[in-house]
């Protein structure tokens, strides 16, 4: 971290007292200093172009130095970043710097203080932020991954739609969801093979668009195993619900592969539906699962 790399912006009311602070920064090595005659106008500078520290004068009429500090601690945590706050004062008593440290600044100096002594507080003060920021920065990159890592970890590899985790959690939310705001629950299991062996990756990306294709939005599409697709949705209306909608599935599959995989052999498939909207007592995952592993069925 270089001097010159840092960027500084100077809030004070008069005029001389901002020459002077720039000027004792520019002799001392820093050269990306922006001045500001009030705290609108330095927070204006803020948000045009972050600053790694803000010299603000503790008592300038309007917004004062503490109340500009309440406002970048706010634009810091809107952004997610730290910005090194120095309040100067002439009155450098001991109940001025206690409450400044409570409102989160970061350093106080009179501003009788010389050029080496404002300059090695502002460089303490940038140092502070750009580790504060760098840590944020690699919290930032860490949980990126992990959400990366967890998206993964709820697809399946080779179709790319949700896996059999994806699959129990929402299917636990829709249950929720009906039991408290009404509805039903419904969930189709759809199993595609050959007889020879396991389908190739364009035979079950196939599969899983022609279901896509055929549902609503919101309706989930998952691959449940090997070679069993699932299809979770909800219904508004328990007593119009058509379990018919399930061959409508079964015939998307087979327009669209013409009963044969991309090798030509010819696919078998079978299906089962579980359905419900009465939750008391709630069923869990596992039953409805396994009510519709049950209700399989060889469609010819």
């Amino acid at each position: 971290m270089r001097k010159e790399d840092l960027s500084i912006i100077v809030v004070d009311d008069l005029q001389f007292s901002r020459e002077v602070v720039k000027s004792g920064l520019l002799k001392s090595g820093f050269s990306d200093i922006r001045t500001a005659a009030s705290a609108d106008e330095g927070m204006f500078q803020l948000n045009e172009r972050r600053a790694h520290v803000v010299l603000a004068d503790f008592w300038m009429p309007g917004l004062n130095g503490l109340e500009m500090t309440d406002l970048i601690r706010r634009w810091d945590e809107n952004n997610d970043r730290y910005t090194g706050v120095i309040l100067l004062t002439a009155e450098d008593t001991t109940s001025s710097i206690v409450v400044a440290f409570d409102r989160g600044v970061d350093d106080f100096i009179s501003k009788s203080a010389n050029q080496f002594e404002l300059a090695a507080r502002v460089f303490g003060a940038a140092r502070n932020a750009f580790q504060q920021n760098e840590l944020r920065e690699r919290t930032r990159a860490v949980s990126d991954q992990f959400m990366r890592i967890k998206q993964f970890s709820q697809q399946d590899s080779e179709t790319s739609l949700p896996n059999r985790m994806q699959l129990e959690s929402h299917l636990e939310a829709l249950v929720s969801h009906c039991s408290t705001r009404g509805g039903g629950v419904a969930l189709g299991l759809i199993e595609v093979s050959t007889d020879d062996g396991k389908l190739r990756r364009g035979t079950l990306k196939t599969v899983g668009n022609s279901l896509q294709l055929a549902l609503r939005p919101l309706d989930m599409v998952s691959r449940y195993d090997t070679s069993t697709f699932a299809v979770a949705l909800s219904y508004q209306e328990p007593l119009v619900f058509n379990t018919k909608m399930f061959q409508r599935l079964i015939s998307s599959i087979k327009r669209h592969t013409n009963d044969t995989s991309d090798e030509g052999k010819p696919l078998n498939m079978s299906a089962g539906v579980w359905h419900g909207h009465v939750f008391d007592p709630r069923p869990s995952v596992a039953d409805i699962i396994s009510a519709a592993q049950d209700a399989i069925e060889v469609i010819a």
